[in-house]
Parts: C-alpha cells; structure tokens; sequence
C-alpha cells in the first residue's frame, strides 16, 4: 500500500496531547515524518477550531481538521486540492445559539437542574475543569457548535438526559474531561462524509486509521480500517469497546499515539524510520 493513501483521524487530547499537559513535543518529529511520506493526518477533535490551529502552529504543519466532535470541517483543499470549495469548509451543525435555545425550550427542568455549564462557571473553575491557562482558556470557551457541560446527577437520569436530547435532534458528547452538548453530528458521521466525498467524487479509496480514547471517539473508531485506542491516565477507558480488529497501545499520549500508528503501518508493511 502507498502511504499517500492513509489517511489518519485522530482525537487530541489524551490520545495525541498528553492528557494533563496537553504536550506532544515527544513525538512531533515521527507526526513530520508520516506527512512527509505522504500520510494525511487530520485531527478530530472536540476542540473549537482556534484551538486545532493552535496545535497546528506548534506542529509547524497546516493541516485539514475537524472540530467540535464533527460540526464541521475546515482546509478542506490540504486533504485533495480537488475538494476546495468557497469557504474551504463544511459545515454539519446549527450553531450554538440555535441549540442552546432549543434546551431552553424543550429540555424538562428536571434534567436542566443538573447540568452546569462551564460558560456560566468562574474563571479558575473553568480553569480546572478544562485543564487550561489563561493564555489557552478563550480558545476553547469560543465554541461555535457546541457547549461543554457536567451533570450532576444520577446514572438513570443522565440515561433519560441523552434519550431527551436525541428527542430533540441533539447529542450528549462524552469526552476524557467533561460532557459536550451538540448538534446531531458526530466525530464518526464527519469522517464518513469526507471519505465518501473521496471515493464518489475522486474516485479515490484511503485506508482509514482512527486514533481515541474516550467515548465520543466510538463513531469515528468504528468507520475505520484500523481502530486504535490510547490509555488514559488511571482510567479504564473504552475497555469495554469489542472489536475484533482494534489495536490498544500501552503507553498513555503521547507516547501511546505514536506506538498504535508505528503497529497500524506495520501491518500493512509500511514501516516508519527511525
């Protein structure tokens, strides 16, 4: 296989940026070397799109990414240039306004009791439970398609709160730190769309890796070729996730994300140097 026919999505944090400090510096050289050798690497991240370009600045690589577990996708031309469009992107959501008055309006009481929105809390408590300084904490508050959240409630009622949502044509996103209330999209549905945009209009058939490790990674891990899963710290996550074919690095991010892509290639003979 060629490897300008891999393409590689990815979830960030926790399974390429570490999951306390969100550094990557560890394994930033092989991330060069794969694109050098023509491999597509596109982070699929519930991360806002400031701070996927963020990330991308301290690659030294632009990249094509979609945010906000799947709301949209942006440098669509750094993918296959035969894709670029006007706005370069593809938008699968409402905004956030739209959805944030559709929970005003249609979500019982009783369910809108337990969430607290990080938007509404204060500045160190945002701080603590998103895991950012003051410099990185604006970025991701600027969402377009999305609003992070937790709930304080019970399992039963979280249950009848993610049925209510899907009622509502929204979902309940579960990610290594908090909830993330959405539109009816998805890390999956978004890889999707791209890679059928590529076999139906250029023809084209890549080899899917998918890199996650918390729960709103399940969509994109199951449209893959070959799924790969990254330890958490002290956290049992996605354990319980039965596929056949799926590969679990050992090493938590980012040290893990590298080890799942180095066994991903090899077992299609495509082994990375160094």
């Amino acid at each position: 296989m060629n490897a300008d026919n891999i393409i590689i999505f990815t979830d960030l944090d926790g399974s390429l940026l570490n999951h306390d400090d969100f550094q990557f510096k560890k394994i930033r050289s092989f991330i060069i070397d794969c694109l050098n050798c023509g491999i597509k690497i596109i982070p699929n991240s519930s991360k806002t799109k400031r701070e996927i370009e963020v990330f991308s600045n301290q690659l030294g690589k632009q990249l094509p990414f979609i945010v906000e577990n799947g709301a949209a996708v942006h440098n669509l031309d750094l993918l296959n240039i035969n894709l670029k469009s006007n706005t370069n992107s593809i938008i699968f959501s409402r905004t956030i306004d739209e959805i944030i008055e559709i929970f005003k309006k249609k979500v019982p009481a009783i369910f809108k009791d337990k969430c607290l929105f990080v938007k509404d809390m204060k500045k160190q408590k945002q701080k603590e439970i998103l895991g950012l300084n003051d410099d990185y904490l604006p970025f991701a508050l600027n969402r377009g398609y999305s609003t992070p959240f937790i709930f304080n409630g019970s399992s039963k009622l979280f249950d009848e709160f993610k049925l209510i949502l899907e009622s509502l044509g929204m979902k309940l996103h579960e990610g290594g730190r908090v909830l993330n209330i959405s539109d009816n999209c998805s890390k999956g549905s978004a890889l999707n769309t791209l890679v059928n945009k590529l076999q139906n209009d250029l023809f084209l058939s890549p080899y899917v890796i998918a890199v996650g490790d918390s729960p709103n990674d399940i969509s994109m891990l199951k449209e893959a070729n070959q799924p790969c899963v990254v330890p958490l710290p002290n956290k049992n996550n996605l354990n319980n996730l039965k596929m056949n074919n799926i590969l679990r690095a050992k090493q938590c991010a980012p040290e893990g994300w590298e080890e799942v892509i180095r066994l991903s290639l090899k077992k299609i003979n495509i082994n990375m140097i160094g």
